[in-house]
């Protein structure tokens, strides 16, 4: 009996040890990933900024935007719902083949629909001609988005080479940049090179999936391919809904203000941006973590992420304060004269932050994790509505300011939302 108890022990304690560092290394490669993605910018966003000027970063940046709404619907979700389906696969070959097939046939479905609404886009817009020519260029970006395979090696916790295939491509793009973009008239050819990065990610994410794991297509009834679509619906609701948080404010105002007003907004609104790169590679970790003990116990889910949190939001508003404080002669710095003026824009997209990192907690680690993805659509739907009227009237009559303070409105009334929807699931659980 102490023999077999001795055993057990030794054999939990093996297994933490396993998963410590299994945690630890995913947990190195994602935030080498990171710093990188956010020291590049750094570097490059105040060349383009200069280089192609308010005015025309602004156009690119409306172009842009509409490419996030698109990257979105070919994601369709399966960020979170196939990863959490290869999480607890088991490295099962028929259940990844299946996955990874519904899935690509999914989102090559879902980019053809994409590239059919760019083209009436194109044929009926009366806007600037140029901003049409941006968005079917990073139309290339989108295809490589629907190649690319980080939900599969998240869900196999082997991130590595998420963070190697990211570093490579976006090198490649940044140099070409730095090479050949010289003027204002170079827009077109910044829009390419800003487009293939995604690209070499989907193809070589492809490749390297199918080596080393034996990653293939196979034969699947279009009953199966509806089946995950249906499976990754709530949450690409969601997510369709977080993106309007973030990026509504370009597309009104690209529609009330002036392109340069447009790019000015984008611009500062890398700040924290940026910083969410920092709290990515955590969320992205602590996800399957938090799903498996979401699945043995709600509990004991709620316990970790309870930890994880009183770290992390101390350390996001600190570092949102003294940013604060220093908001003018950074952007003066990393943009220029012309963005310095707006510099107070910062402080209401910095309070954004926090609340988005916060809603992180309540709304992906402990409703998706938990499974309880129609409660977290059903948060992200009021939520939407919220989102939608807020930036429409404040952009409407305080342009800028309004695109800037909005955002932070619409995650607090969300985070209300979902806080109200994890005290009843607590409650119908006592």
């Amino acid at each position: 009996m102490e023999v077999s108890l001795w055993m057990e022990k030794y054999g939990m304690s093996r297994l933490n040890n396993m998963t410590q560092k299994t945690v630890v290394k995913n947990g190195f490669w994602m935030y080498l990933m990171q710093i990188f993605n956010t020291v590049v910018p750094l570097l490059t966003l105040p060349y383009i900024t200069r280089i192609l000027g308010a005015s025309q970063y602004g156009v690119f940046s409306i172009a842009l935007n509409f490419l996030t709404y698109f990257q979105v619907v070919v994601e369709y979700g399966f960020g979170m719902s196939a990863t959490r389906k290869i999480a607890l696969s088991n490295k099962d070959s028929s259940i990844t083949n299946k996955t990874f097939t519904t899935v690509l046939v999914s989102r090559m479905g879902l980019f053809a629909l994409c590239c059919t609404v760019t083209l009436a886009y194109f044929l009926t817009s009366s806007t600037d001609s140029k901003e049409c020519v941006c968005l079917v260029i990073l139309m290339i970006a989108l295809l490589g988005n629907c190649m690319q395979l980080n939900w599969f090696f998240q869900g196999m916790q082997q991130m590595q080479f998420i963070s190697i295939i990211s570093i490579l491509s976006r090198s490649i793009s940044v140099v070409l940049t730095f090479l050949i973009v010289k003027t204002s008239d170079d827009l077109l050819l910044y829009c390419l090179l800003y487009a293939i990065a995604p690209f070499i990610n989907g193809v070589l994410g492809i490749v390297i999936a199918h080596n080393r794991y034996g990653l293939k297509l196979i034969r699947v009834k279009m009953s199966e391919v509806i089946a995950e679509l249906k499976e990754g619906w709530y949450v690409f609701t969601t997510q369709l809904s977080a993106k309007v948080f973030g990026t509504i404010g370009i597309t009104f105002l690209g529609i009330f203000a002036t392109s340069s007003e447009v790019g000015i907004y984008s611009a500062i609104n890398k700040i924290p941006n940026m910083i969410i790169f920092a709290w990515t590679p955590v969320a992205q970790i602590m996800y399957p973590i938090s799903s498996k003990k979401m699945k043995e116990s709600f509990t004991d889910g709620r316990r970790f992420i309870k930890k994880v949190h009183l770290i992390i939001i101390p350390l996001a508003v600190c570092g949102s304060i003294l940013i604060s404080f220093f908001s003018k002669p950074v952007i003066r710095i990393a943009f220029g004269a012309e963005y310095a003026a707006y510099s107070y824009w910062v402080i209401p997209m910095l309070a954004w932050l926090v609340a988005a990192i916060n809603n992180n907690f309540w709304g992906i680690q402990t409703l998706l994790g938990s499974g309880h993805d129609k409660e977290y659509s059903r948060c992200f739907q009021i939520g939407v509505m919220c989102t939608i009227a807020l930036n429409l009237i404040l952009i409407y009559f305080f342009k800028g300011d309004g695109a800037c303070i909005a955002p932070f409105l619409s995650e607090s009334i969300l985070g209300i939302l979902l806080y109200i929807e994890i005290k009843k699931i607590e409650k119908g659980r006592c």
